[in-house]
């Protein structure tokens, strides 16, 4: 029992250790491509689409149209489409039905956490000051019901926003698009290319056309395309069917709190570095590899590393996009990254960032976790059912047997490390567990500390709108690092919340933060 205990924990450790090497690894090439940047001639770039869905965006929405539509990129070739939904507007009748019990559970406790249950309803950034007026008012049911009536719909801002901004860029197509039918952020997406054939022009090829995706708190580094038109046009062979561009989450969010929870927070964003370095782009780098080894088919199948998609700064080649059935739910980029791998797709990763806003909480955290859990498990489903996927063999069976492999691991992982460390505890091996526990917090400062490093490098690199950017002070280090501690904890917290609404007969879909 003790050996095997320590072979878990240990295990455990040298996979970290892995990943960190991998990340420094993947942070090199991508730092080297960064300077080697040239800006690319006209003629060779690609028509690029750039989808903003927006749902309850109204605060935001400006920044990420303006941001987009200033992308430094040839005229012509950039086409930005708003896609807003009749979900918010069914959402706010469904609000204003319970406006009266929702006015009664603002009336007590701290402005803050009162604030915190109009989330969804008003934008964060007049929260505070709607329970305010609420409180004070002699009617707090009206009153409320005033406020929320106040608030306009972000279809409505997108209405009046767009032709501001397309005065201002005259060189960029910009597009409105509402979508009335039910469903997520992804039916808002499969609506949208659904359009592009009326929207683009007869020059636009689906061969050398890229859709990209940039969610509403995205402010993407100015040359994020020149880099795109440079990646895909790089090599004699055709275009890559998938370009990735790492998010940095490192802007401070409207909803964000100061306290215990605010550090956790700010401490995931940091080690969320880590994760995009060595996983996302470290894989993509090494499907590379694999392939210019030239290894047989199956070998190479087994070989080339899963990719996920990461939906903001997801760029997919317009026909390989409508082949593979676009975006799906529950999640719209994860299921893009596995069909993509059973496939077989060429990928590449741009060397610039997207900044986006970290979560404002453990608790919107644990939201968008619990949702990729469930992305997670229907994926592996999709991957073992589909007979289109299951035609891709042998790829398609690795897919499924690695991602399987790792979700059951991100599920239970964390139990098999706790219960290792409870046998050597009984056992009497306390004193392995503790130069165990030594060896990992002395891992986990060097982490942290690398983790501070590129974050203060990548985001002095950034081209951009930093408005909220976050960069982390040396001086707070002595208070992040011990929070790295935490971070297996929050990550567990997705399945767990997942795991604990299917026990109890909850709908197993949930919603990401709401601003």
């Amino acid at each position: 029992m003790t050996a095997a205990a320590l072979v878990v924990l240990w295990g455990v450790l040298s996979w970290g250790v892995l990943l960190s090497a991998r990340a420094a690894f993947a942070a090199r090439v991508l730092d080297r491509r960064r300077r080697r940047h040239a800006a690319p001639a006209p003629e060779t770039a690609p028509h690029v689409v750039l989808l903003v869905p927006a749902l309850r965006e109204q605060a935001l929405l400006g920044e990420v149209v303006r941001a987009a539509a200033g992308l430094s990129y040839p005229p012509g070739r950039l086409h930005v489409i708003v896609v807003t939904t009749q979900r918010e507007e069914r959402d706010r009748e469904t609000a204003l039905a319970r406006v009266p019990a929702l006015a009664a559970s603002l009336a007590g406790g701290g402005v803050e956490d009162a604030a915190a249950r109009l989330a969804g309803i008003v934008p964060s950034g007049r929260a505070a000051e709607t329970v305010r007026r609420t409180r004070a008012s002699g009617d707090p049911a009206g009153t409320l019901r005033a406020e929320i009536g106040a608030v306009p719909t972000t279809r409505e801002v997108a209405a009046a926003l767009l032709p501001e901004i397309a005065a201002d860029r005259p060189g960029v197509s910009l597009h409105h698009l509402h979508y009335a039918d039910g469903g997520a952020k992804s039916g808002q997406l499969v609506h949208a290319v659904e359009r592009l054939p009326d929207l683009l022009p007869p020059d636009a090829d689906p061969a050398y056309t890229y859709v990209g995706l940039y969610d509403a708190d995205s402010q993407p580094d100015l040359a994020s395309l020149e880099h795109l038109a440079a990646t895909v046009s790089r090599g004699g062979g055709p275009p890559p069917d998938l370009v990735q561009q790492l998010p940095l989450q490192l802007r401070r969010p409207h909803a964000a709190r100061p306290g215990a929870a605010d550090v956790l927070m700010r401490a995931h964003a940091l080690a969320d570095l880590r994760r995009r370095a060595g996983v996302e782009a470290y894989r993509i780098l090494a499907r590379h590899r694999v392939r210019s080894a030239r290894l047989p088919a199956r070998l190479s199948a087994l070989a080339e590393p899963v990719v996920y998609g990461v939906g903001a700064g997801l760029f997919v080649r317009h026909d390989t996009l409508v082949s593979i059935g676009m975006y799906e739910e529950p999640v719209d980029d994860l299921l893009v990254g596995y069909k993509l791998s059973s496939a077989g797709a060429s990928m590449d990763v741009l060397p610039v960032f997207n900044l986006v806003d970290r979560y404002s909480g453990p608790g919107a955290l644990g939201k968008a976790y619990a949702l990729v859990a469930h992305g997670s498990l229907a994926g592996c489903r999709r991957l073992l059912a589909d007979p289109v996927l299951r035609a891709f063999r042998p790829r398609n069976t690795v897919v499924f047997v690695k991602e399987g492999l790792d979700t059951v691991w991100w599920f239970g992982g964390p139990a098999v490390v706790a219960a290792a460390a409870a046998a050597l505890v009984v056992d009497g091996s306390a004193g392995a567990l503790a130069v165990w526990a030594a060896a990992a917090c002395a891992y986990v400062v060097l982490h942290g500390v690398w983790c501070v490093t590129k974050a203060r490098q990548w985001l002095a690199a950034h081209r951009g709108a930093a408005a909220r950017a976050e960069a982390p002070p040396w001086r707070s280090a002595p208070a992040l690092l011990p929070a790295f501690l935490f971070q297996p904890l929050l990550h567990w917290s997705g399945p767990l919340r997942h795991l604990g609404r299917v026990l109890r007969g909850g709908p197993p879909a949930l919603g990401k933060t709401e601003r």
